[in-house]
């Protein structure tokens, strides 16, 4: 089978595209911010293929899904943010959509509020066919450490990790300081240290750079303002490359995620399946992916759950660490490549079963 594979963020689709691969001759579409988009090549690829896979409801590929009697069928991945270009995707067009666990709430509650605001004007109903499923995390590559030459574990510290990929509003790396400055506040006699990860320098496609850089300087001002005492908070201004990270996040005790919006949160996972201990910011759609213990609906709540695993006993932070990594295996990206697979598969075979190929939707 022949599959046009247009992605506009190739960071979350390696494992996609490796498995299609193996099975499939596939060619792919990146998108280059920096030139006009060529729709030559779009309208010749979409031509050659059998089925077009559109990752991200976005740009190019909203503008695909507008295209009628195409005669082949399209299959989108929603992954988070995109959510929110729900209307303006043809769904009429859509023979199927995969969706992550944590955003399919969100995309049903955004379609109800939709039809609650404006009766009028009804959504195209969604494709019969859904896979619901999370990209998940490299389990291969992110492992906990090692146990020790004599079958003992790894001692657990006091060391919080989070990472933001770069330091914008949706973090909210302002209120993760803050936490961290009330934490030493109530528990400073145990040896707590933070390390954020993440670029200072905005990238270049964000679109109020004002309203970024008001951010990062409030960020940094708090930073000194708060004035940690010497070896507490640890800045890593730019991401580690993989194997640095995979071996630094072996090292986490603690992830805090402070996002107001997550698809899967990858970092996360990754620190999750190196053992690492996650408290996420309570985020529609977090429940999907983490057990209620592991979600706090405040600052206030995330700080009193980091005291209570501090005040754990070392058999329980060590037990923890294997009930996480228990958790994350259900996660895995080589598993959900497949899965994806075989969900595009059944959906062109179905696609093309129909005389003259059609798309069904939901009832």
């Amino acid at each position: 089978m022949k599959i046009a594979f247009l992605s506009l963020n190739k960071t979350f689709c390696r494992f996609i595209v490796e498995e299609l691969s193996k099975h499939h001759t596939v060619k792919t579409w990146n998108r280059n911010a920096n030139e006009r988009i060529n729709w030559t090549s779009i309208l010749k690829l979409l031509e050659w293929c059998d089925v077009a896979y559109l990752e991200w409801l976005q740009t190019e590929n909203l503008e695909i899904s507008q295209i009628t009697e195409l005669g082949k069928p399209l299959v989108a991945f929603c992954h988070g943010i995109d959510a929110f270009n729900h209307s303006f995707m043809d769904w009429n067009n859509i023979a199927g959509l995969i969706i992550q666990d944590s955003h399919y709430p969100v995309l049903t509650k955004l379609r109800k509020d939709w039809s609650k605001f404006y009766p009028d004007k009804p959504l195209a109903r969604l494709p019969k066919k859904i896979l619901v499923k999370s990209l998940g995390v490299d389990l291969k590559t992110f492992t906990p450490l090692p146990y020790g030459p004599h079958g003992e574990a790894p001692i657990p510290e006091y060391h919080i990790v989070t990472h933001a990929t770069f330091i914008r509003p949706t973090k909210r790396i302002y209120e993760a300081l803050q936490q961290f400055y009330d934490l030493i506040q109530l528990d400073g006699e145990k040896p707590w240290k933070m390390t954020l990860i993440g670029s200072w320098t905005p990238p270049g496609w964000l679109p109020d750079a004002t309203e970024q850089d008001d951010h990062l300087f409030a960020c940094g001002n708090l930073l000194d303002r708060l004035n940690f005492p010497p070896g507490r908070v640890a800045l890593k201004t730019e991401n580690f490359p993989m194997q640095t990270w995979a071996n630094f996040a072996k090292t986490a005790d603690l992830y805090w995620c402070t996002s107001w919006r997550e698809s899967y949160g990858l970092s996360m996972a990754e620190v999750c399946a190196s053992g690492g201990y996650p408290l996420v910011n309570h985020y529609f759609g977090a429940e999907k992916i983490y057990p209620k213990k592991y979600l706090c609906k405040t600052s206030g709540e995330m700080v009193r759950k980091t005291i209570e695993w501090g005040n754990l006993s070392l058999e329980e932070k060590i037990k923890e660490r294997e009930i996480i990594r228990k958790h994350t295996e259900q996660y895995d990206c080589r598993k959900a490549a497949k899965d994806i697979r075989i969900f595009i598969e059944e959906v062109a075979e179905s696609y093309h079963a129909r005389p003259g190929g059609s798309v069904t939707q939901e009832r």
